[in-house]
């Protein structure tokens, strides 16, 4: 490429976050139509049925006009937001998607040559904001039971340490980490921790209220989760005042579109539904977990999430396998073998009982043919 001497030299080696394969990518492959495909790779939502949420969408998009920008400051969401979180409009910055708001943050704190902290295995985003911005990720070794490793990360600390990333409820392991340890990394670090709780409706707690102890804590939440809404793009971070308006000075213009803000309102409007269905995706995960437990074949780990990350333990069969089999049955599912600790791991988003019951039928089959 004529122009290749010009672009920078981490973008000209950078490898790419990379998924599955699109849903309807693989109905064409297999003949299939798209509702004959099980997503249960993404970590989605789905246990909120889709006519529910087109209905919502519906009741949002009555009352806007396209021809104008959306809000800028997004005043309306973040009091709603506010006031579902029992925190301050002035605490919150708005994303396009939570993914935006750890590029954000990337931009806000890390120059050329500056470190960030990453419990892994965890999501490769911190990794991806970190490099794209001449940061230094440095990796610290979860335990062997995912729990993380605080003095090791207190010991990795450096004057050029700006951010350290936790993921709690993590992904993909799905545990999630005790107030103890998190309390530890904020008051000991003495740089910006930054909890990513997209997972935080399916688990035990949030440290959300904590941004008003602590200066240098910054709490992640996502609606692609709880909410369901994945393909509207809209998270937040949580921050106290002063430092959101920071990190507000930085935001671009019109970066929540107009259906994306206007649908806070309406969901959080009809949170006894979605929490309702929270409930229902913690029954469905003890199910699955359950009945994977009883196959010898398979080790799942308990979780907090809306996934469960599954160890195949058959000897001399590989993950990989299982999900390359999954796949010719149209349920898609993710191999993170290629994680440290992860050796042999399948995560797998939890669905409805009906889908649940078909995963776990061609498992059962896919091994009872697989005898080798």
């Amino acid at each position: 490429m004529k122009n290749e001497k010009l672009v920078r030299g981490i973008v000209s080696s950078f490898k790419p976050y990379q998924g599955e394969i699109n849903p309807d990518e693989l109905a064409k492959k297999l003949g299939l139509t798209t509702e004959d495909i099980l997503p249960l790779h993404a970590n989605e939502n789905l246990i909120i049925e889709k006519e529910w949420l087109l209905g919502k969408v519906s009741e949002a998009i009555s009352t806007l006009d396209f021809r104008s920008y959306p809000d800028p400051e997004t005043i309306e969401a973040r009091d709603i937001i506010a006031e579902h979180f029992g925190i301050e409009s002035s605490e919150i910055v708005l994303g396009n998607g939570a993914d935006e708001i750890l590029d954000i943050l990337a931009k806000v704190f890390i120059d050329p040559g500056c470190e960030t902290l990453i419990l892994e295995p965890t999501f490769g985003i911190y990794y991806t904001c970190t490099l794209l911005l001449n940061g230094k990720p440095k990796g610290i070794l979860l335990n062997e039971d995912f729990s993380p490793n605080v003095d090791a990360v207190l010991d990795a600390l450096t004057p050029k340490t700006r951010i350290i990333f936790v993921c709690s409820p993590n992904n993909p392991t799905g545990n999630q980490y005790t107030k103890e340890d998190v309390r530890r990394l904020v008051e000991e670090s003495g740089c910006i921790v930054a909890v990513d709780e997209a997972y935080a409706d399916f688990a035990d707690y949030t440290l959300i209220d904590w941004i008003h102890k602590y200066e240098n804590l910054i709490i992640i939440r996502s609606f692609s989760k709880s909410f369901g809404i994945a393909g509207l793009r809209i998270g937040f971070a949580a921050a106290n005042s002063t430092l959101a308006e920071t990190i507000r000075k930085t935001v671009f213009p019109y970066n929540v579109n107009k259906l994306a803000q206007k649908m806070i309102p309406v969901l959080v409007k009809s949170w006894d539904y979605l929490s309702q269905k929270i409930s229902e995706v913690k029954k469905e995960r003890e199910f699955l977990y359950n009945q994977l437990a009883k196959n010898g074949n398979l080790k799942p780990y308990p979780s907090q999430t809306n996934f469960l990350l599954v160890k195949v333990v058959k000897p001399n069969y590989a993950a990989k396998s299982l999900q390359s089999r999954l796949l010719d049955k149209g349920i898609l599912v993710r191999d993170r073998s290629d994680l440290p600790l992860l050796d042999n791991c399948l995560r797998i988003t939890i669905g409805p009982r009906t889908v649940n019951q078909r995963l776990l039928e061609c498992i059962k089959e896919i091994f009872s043919e697989d005898k080798t």
